[in-house]
């Protein structure tokens, strides 16, 4: 039942993510765009960076741009503080713990 709640959004990622990316890099943009949305991911930063690094954007750089995801109502979560950071080093360095 999880593996087909989560097609939607790899699917997302395959289609909308241009650039060459590893399994950990993909299933960590997986993670995020089920938590953050598929319209959200499909205009964010984080897409626009992934697919080219140079792309001019609000974010001095993809870490920055995926760890802005951390408020909920304007308020910064600190637990979504930890799962940013989390998906992070799977994106990063993939390295998978929990949050």
């Amino acid at each position: 039942m999880f593996r087909q709640d989560l097609l939607p959004f790899a699917n997302a990622v395959n289609a909308k993510v241009t650039a060459d990316i590893s399994q950990n890099q993909f299933d960590a943009l997986v993670i995020l765009t089920f938590n953050i949305g598929i319209s959200a991911f499909g205009t964010s930063s984080v897409l626009k960076l992934v697919n080219d690094p140079a792309a001019i954007t609000s974010y001095p750089d993809l870490e920055s741009a995926w760890k802005a995801w951390n408020k909920s109502q304007g308020q910064v979560m600190q637990g979504l503080v930890n799962r940013r950071n989390s998906e992070w080093n799977i994106y990063a360095q993939g390295i998978y713990q929990a949050w």
